[in-house]
């Protein structure tokens, strides 16, 4: 039995063995639904070159409010222009959830990919880029309805401009959605880390506190913090999944 399979055959057991699993999806099941991770070194120098500007930059709270028109173009072209559909892992974690044994599912994604896939109990750290409302009135708008507007998008009603419904730089994630996602990690019997690494920011604060030895890291690249998790197994999530909850 190679290395892995023994990875995957403890993984499995532990699984079977839990009843309140906490899912931490990283940017490994945007990678794995079609999209792009924006701040890889290949999509900041393209990014770069196209708007002489960083994803940081184009993607802050003080751009959105300078530079508007510029803020939208790169957001509808980048962010809400990606045809992304859920991939195969959302199905997998949609039937664990199913046996009940899904406790939370902790995401940083603010693409809707777990709403379409029917998962329930998602904290949504960064937003959800369906959820806008106006600056001014706070009527709320479709993403269909920002995708479709020219320029920068305006309410109907006050025509002051639309605010996507996500995190942008420059902002701090809401106080009850940290706490509940600490929370659930304090009342976990096993973590999934899922497409992401251990030096993640969502994994490090959420999983400060956490005292058992049952946290599993599921990712295609090696990382000098593999070390903190219990189990590693190198590889595409949506590969893996099927085998240890099988």
């Amino acid at each position: 039995m190679s290395d892995q399979s023994e990875e995957i055959r403890k993984v499995k057991e532990m699984i079977e063995d839990s009843s309140r699993i906490v899912v931490m999806l990283g940017v490994g099941a945007i990678i794995e639904s079609g999209g792009e991770n924006l701040w890889s070194s290949r999509e900041c120098y393209r990014i770069e070159d196209i708007y002489h500007k960083s994803p940081d930059e184009m993607m802050s709270v003080g751009y959105y409010s300078a530079r508007r028109d510029k803020f939208f173009e790169f957001y509808k072209r980048e962010i809400i222009g990606c045809d992304l559909k859920p991939a195969p892992l959302y199905n997998d974690l949609k039937r664990l959830q199913e046996r009940g044994k899904i406790l939370k599912i902790i995401t940083q994604s603010y693409f809707d990919l777990h709403n379409e896939a029917g998962l329930k109990d998602v904290v949504e750290l960064h937003g959800n880029v369906k959820n806008n409302h106006c600056s001014e009135c706070g009527k709320k708008f479709t993403v269909e309805y920002i995708r479709e507007s020219k320029g920068v998008p305006l309410c109907d009603v006050c025509k002051s401009a639309i605010r996507p419904g996500i995190l942008l730089f420059g902002e701090t994630i809401h106080n009850d959605l940290m706490t509940e996602a600490v929370n659930a990690c304090e009342e976990a019997d096993l973590i999934l880390v899922l497409g992401t690494n251990m030096y993640d920011n969502m994994v490090k604060f959420c999983t400060e506190d956490y005292k058992s030895d049952r946290v599993v890291l599921i990712t295609k690249e090696e990382h000098f913090t593999d070390r903190y998790a219990d189990i590693v197994i190198h590889g595409c999530v949506s590969d893996i999944l099927p085998k240890v909850i099988a």
